[in-house]
């Protein structure tokens, strides 16, 4: 134990393949299980790569390095010994998993907006339309507006909102 946080604060650094896992056991305590995970550890430094198991203690459900998997691990360069490194890994790491998830949302978000500030512009610009620009008839708004809705470019509360606008 003591030995893993000294590797996992002071060790080496490295990226490594997990080439197998096997289960140790059925049950440990509070829902764990033990896994023997076999890594084929390629050391930053350059040093030449070598193989090693990690046995580690794993939530059931929790994330968890799965056969083929690429993470990051540190290790002791004198006897070899690994542990994972997950900080930062939102496949491993639950905080940067939610930190990756809001940025995903968030970056969605700004997407949307542009997409809807697109379809705003397109509609009042006319680019639907195969007469003049910018026309202010509605029977011609309408009609590119119902192009629109038929390619899938709006939604049909977005059609419902734009109908309301131009006919007044």
């Amino acid at each position: 134990m003591f030995d893993k946080k000294r590797i996992l604060k002071k060790g080496e650094t490295a990226e490594a393949t997990v080439l197998s896992v096997t289960e140790r056991s059925a049950t440990t305590s509070n829902e764990l299980r033990d896994y023997d995970h076999v890594l084929e550890v390629r050391p930053d430094d350059g040093t030449p790569s070598f193989q090693a198991t990690v046995r580690e203690k794993l939530w059931i459900v929790g994330l968890r390095p799965k056969a083929h998997d690429v993470l990051r691990v540190r290790y002791d360069p004198k006897t070899h010994e690994v542990v994972f490194d997950f900080a930062g890994d939102p496949r491993y790491d639950v905080d940067a998993l939610k930190a990756q998830t809001e940025q995903r949302r968030v970056d969605n978000e700004a997407e949307r907006a542009g997409l809807d500030d697109f379809k705003t512009r397109l509609i009042e610009s006319g680019g639907m339309s195969t007469g003049g620009a910018g026309s202010t008839d509605p029977v011609d708004q309408m009609e590119r507006l119902v192009k629109l809705r038929d390619l899938g470019a709006l939604t049909p509360e977005e059609f419902e909102a734009q109908k309301a606008r131009i006919l007044g």
